[in-house]
């Protein structure tokens, strides 16, 4: 897992949300058996943690930070309430 605490230093509390959020999902998904569904959440995962790395050679907008924070807690809790739900047989 890879942590990016060198935008943390220099971002706002924002991305530190967005790092702490996708680095939680991404373990949480590494727990669940694997299957379609978990396959789609790590893919989102995965991609919103590209778009973070990109961040460090070019700075976001503010429009792309909270846009990012918002899909990023969007997915973690769609994530836990994944997680929650009994097996399928």
């Amino acid at each position: 897992m890879v942590l990016y605490t060198t935008m943390s230093k220099v971002g706002s509390t924002r991305l530190a949300i967005v790092e702490k959020s996708i680095t939680d999902t991404i373990e949480r998904l590494s727990e669940l058996p694997p299957g379609p569904r978990v396959r789609e959440l790590r893919a989102k995962a995965e991609g919103f943690e590209r778009a973070l790395r990109s961040w460090s050679a070019r700075p976001p907008t503010e429009e792309q930070r909270s846009t990012l924070l918002k899909l990023v807690l969007e997915l973690n809790m769609e994530t836990m309430t994944f997680a929650r739900e009994p097996p399928k047989p």
